[in-house]
This record gives C-alpha cells, sequence and structure tokens, in this order.
C-alpha cells in the first residue's frame, strides 16, 4: 500500500521562503554585529577594513559550502561578493570617521 505524499502549495512554499528569510535575515543581523566588534578591533590593532587573504579565504570556504550543500556556486559566490564588499566599505567608512 502506498503512503499519501502531502500534496504542496504555492502558500505552503511561500511559508517556508518566508520563514527562510527571517531565519537568513536574523543570521545577517548576527554577522553584521560581528563585523560591528572587528571594526573596534581592527581600529585598535591598526588593520584595514580589507584584507585580500582573508576575502579569499572566505570565498574558498564558501565554493567548499556550496559544493557540500548543492547550492549554484555562481549564486553564492555573487551573494558573497556583494555581501563582503558592502562590510568593507562599511568598516572602511567606520574607520575614516572615528579616527
Amino acid at each position: 500500500m502506498k503512503t499519501a505524499v502531502p500534496r504542496l502549495t504555492m502558500a505552503d512554499i511561500r511559508r517556508d521562503i518566508d520563514r527562510i528569510d527571517e531565519d537568513l535575515v536574523k543570521l545577517l543581523a548576527e554577522r553584521q554585529r560581528l563585523v560591528e566588534q572587528a571594526i573596534v578591533v581592527k581600529r585598535r590593532d591598526n588593520i584595514p577594513a580589507r584584507v585580500p587573504q582573508r576575502i579569499d579565504q572566505v570565498m574558498a570556504h564558501i565554493r567548499r559550502l556550496a559544493s557540500v550543500h548543492r547550492v549554484d556556486p555562481v549564486l553564492a559566490e555573487a551573494l558573497w561578493t556583494e555581501m563582503l564588499e558592502w562590510f568593507i566599505a562599511h568598516e572602511e567608512r567606520e574607520l575614516d570617521r572615528k579616527r
């Protein structure tokens, strides 16, 4: 005897997407708080906002995660590049503003 598979509706899918969007925004907020802490340390230790070696490490890590989780690597790289550039620009503004 076959077990009935629940039939998804667009409302079901949209509800799940909305839940995931909220989770993503919460994680983005958590990441932003950590960047704010990094600004304090970078100012104290005279570290520039842009550290190319660290950017390379982050992007390599994201490519590995994208592969493991079967996410389109072009999507993952595009999102992280945009996010990293935004945070670096934010750090640069804050580091310049409070000198």
